[in-house]
């Protein structure tokens, strides 16, 4: 009887509680909605006068513009976003960009001023982990062996991931390990001939052409860009101090994507390039207004990437794709490095966004040079090898060039042409990565020590964590 006295007594209570944090998490939501529209119209100023004392305490308006400026307003708009959880006054809402999703974590003080305002990346939603996956491999035949199984069939085993391709070279051998299907239910492991998205490690592939056009004297490195540009483009004035090599360094001062593609996104939401031309390209570039000098400061830049491969299709006479063929793959015979595969003769696994989610392979455009590549273990394998050899030829002379020191970004990584370098104890270790909406990618090598190792999944689920455990397993050993 006292229990349900109890249950009597606290029954008014409870919407009265309900109703108060209801009010408060729609306060939130507002202070939330003033912030989106803010960021949009990239208003910092706005933004940091919703602050409340504590955080203007923490961050002064001078650092919190720096950070805005140079690491989120280059992520380009949000597109959409979405409260995914509120509990004691704390907001997290995801926040869809073109390239990826963040969530940010946003918590107000009594006088519902910011008091916590904090950008990450998206936890995502969780997935039940899968209890069998799919294995190549027999018994591991050695410790590295193990190791790699334990790190991969843990990425695999993720709800929504779906194949893995690795690949290492180490102590004169090459190894390949492949875990999980092709396309979801199929019951087909990738192998040797699996072609993945590889995104942004097309950049490698980008600086390489332009470190061979370098070393055959049709270019300089210290070029500027407007000698290159059509008039229209060339006359601005906040162009005109950018070379090609602050291009292929990320030091270009531009942002990471052009204003102007959002509406061509805005058309094709899981297919953000797809229709963004030339035209476009030099549309924004004839306007650009620059914030940030060029040799500054290092600014991941897509856009850049994507107006450097123009300028080399310029020079080179033929589109991006024959210049890869013919510069690098046919005389490295990498048979399944191309930005489009042959239909009946070249498979691609389905790609899968972080929800598990069938996406589209992206269609880049005017910004192929930027990730537009699709490629197989076995190739990347080959390719990272190539860079081991003494150059002899233009080709193996314009690899080595993508691996001198260009700039140095703090804390601790170097910057060659494309490619980030860390000293990681006694060995020099160049690596880069890549991801669209549905797949992921690896890569690293030491030219010292002639080992390397690639990392590929057809799903949006970061392999860094993957590839970076081999890595350091692998020079723990030695």
């Amino acid at each position: 009887m006292n229990r349900i006295i109890c249950i009597i007594l606290l029954l008014p209570i409870f919407p009265a509680f309900a109703q108060e944090e209801n009010r408060d998490q729609q306060i939130n939501q507002a202070v939330f909605n003033k912030i989106e529209y803010h960021f949009n119209l990239q208003e910092t100023d706005s933004i940091y006068a919703l602050a409340g004392p504590k955080f203007k305490q923490s961050l002064s308006l001078q650092a919190f513009q720096t950070v805005m400026a140079q690491q989120l307003y280059p992520l380009g708009q949000i597109q959409s976003a979405e409260l995914k959880s509120y509990d004691k006054g704390t907001g997290i809402y995801k926040l869809n960009f073109l390239s990826t999703p963040l969530q940010v974590v946003l918590a107000l003080d009594s006088s519902n001023r910011i008091e916590t305002f904090l950008f990450q990346p998206f936890a995502g939603d969780p997935v039940p982990e899968k209890t069998e996956v799919l294995t190549s491999r027999s018994p591991a035949t050695s410790k590295l062996d193990g190791y790699i199984d334990s790190i991969a069939l843990s990425y695999s085993r993720k709800g929504h991931t779906h194949a893995l391709a690795i690949g290492v070279v180490n102590d004169g051998k090459t190894s390949s390990y492949y875990y999980g299907e092709t396309e979801k239910g199929n019951k087909q492991l990738p192998d040797e001939n699996t072609l993945f998205e590889i995104g942004s490690i097309s950049k490698t592939f980008t600086a390489t052409l332009l470190a061979y056009l370098v070393q055959t004297g049709q270019l300089n490195l210290d070029d500027p860009i407007t000698d290159y540009l059509p008039d229209s483009v060339a006359t601005n004035p906040d162009l005109q101090q950018i070379t090609l090599k602050h291009l292929a360094n990320h030091t270009s001062g531009l942002p990471r994507m052009p204003a102007n593609i959002d509406a061509t996104a805005a058309s094709h939401p899981l297919d953000p390039y797809k229709g963004y031309t030339q035209a476009a390209l030099y549309g924004f570039l004839a306007t650009y207004k620059a914030t940030t000098p060029p040799d500054d400061s290092y600014v991941y830049s897509n856009l850049g990437y994507g107006l450097l491969g123009d300028i080399l299709s310029t020079v080179y006479g033929k589109p991006y794709n024959e210049m890869v063929q013919e510069i690098i793959c046919h005389p490295l015979g990498l048979k399944n490095t191309t930005e489009f595969p042959a239909p009946d003769s070249q498979y691609v696994a389905k790609v899968y966004n972080k929800d598990g989610k069938e996406t589209p392979l992206w269609t880049f455009d005017a910004f192929t040079a930027h990730g537009s590549l699709k490629s197989t273990v076995k190739d990347l394998l080959t390719y990272a090898k190539a860079h081991f050899k003494m150059p002899e030829t233009d080709l193996e002379h314009a690899l080595a060039g993508t691996r001198q020191f260009t700039f140095f970004n703090p804390p601790d990584t170097d910057i060659g042409l494309a490619w980030h370098m860390n000293l990681m104890g006694d060995e020099l270790i160049y690596w880069h990565n890549g991801g669209t909406f549905g797949s992921s990618s690896y890569m690293a090598f030491s030219p010292d020590r002639k080992m390397a190792v690639i990392v590929l999944s057809n799903t949006a689920e970061p392999v860094d964590s993957v590839g970076s455990a081999i890595l350091n397993s692998i020079l723990a050993s030695k």
